[in-house]
């Protein structure tokens, strides 16, 4: 009975996800569990699908250099490398290892993991931990023209791992006009459930970024 009630729980739990996977902004890129958008290509126009492959996290870190996230899926569920990792609230990760049944993540909370956010006004910049409190990132590369008020929401931009517009955090404080203190919307000491982002087109482009980047090193 016991495993029942907690079968239950994952499905009551999975559904609520499913309600509330949502960035108030339009159009909902996460109002259901998969869709289809068209992104340009080398100036061509292609049909991207996103899935949404639901995890229970197993274990979590959140006070090292580089956090991980053990989650009860892996390749036979179809999680791959380099897929992007978000819960109801925002971001969280990218796959970084996979097994048959159990894949890691690394945390957003890393060194050296940046993340392309933008202002609700199209600004861009780039987002990633201090190594300090895992309720807060910092927003960089923000132009001194831009005023970024308390309370702003962050996207992502679509110009990384994680599909455009979900949602980063909100503006907390400014620290110079280019740089802001975001409060993550994503509650890292209380991560339970999160959906691992399958989008093909996605994984293949970051794949051959950072070969390009390896060549370079």
């Amino acid at each position: 009975m016991d495993l029942i009630r907690v079968n239950d729980s994952l499905a009551i739990e999975n559904s609520r996800l499913k309600s509330q996977l949502a960035v108030k902004v339009e159009p909902n890129p996460l109002k259901d569990s998969s869709r289809s958008s068209t992104i340009n290509i080398d100036s061509s126009i292609k049909t991207v699908n996103f899935k949404y492959i639901p995890a229970k996290v197993l274990n979590n870190s959140i006070d090292q250099k580089v956090n991980y996230i053990t989650l009860n899926v892996g390749s036979k569920q179809g999680i791959k490398k380099n897929m992007s990792v978000i819960n109801d609230k925002g971001i969280v990760g990218k796959i970084s290892h996979v097994s048959e049944n159990y894949s890691v993540a690394i945390s957003v909370l890393s060194e050296h993991f940046n993340v392309s956010a933008m202002l609700s006004d199209g600004t861009v910049g780039k987002v990633a931990w201090d190594g300090k409190d895992p309720e807060f990132v910092m927003l960089n590369g923000i132009p001194q023209s831009v005023k970024v008020k308390p309370l702003d929401s962050v996207f992502t931009s679509g110009y990384s791992i994680f599909p455009e517009k979900i949602l980063i955090g909100r503006a907390a404080k400014s620290n110079n006009g280019t740089s802001y203190k975001i409060w993550l919307s994503t509650k890292f000491t209380k991560l339970h459930y999160v959906y691992v982002i399958e989008e093909t087109t996605n994984i293949e482009r970051i794949q051959l970024e950072e070969t390009a980047q390896e060549e370079h090193l």
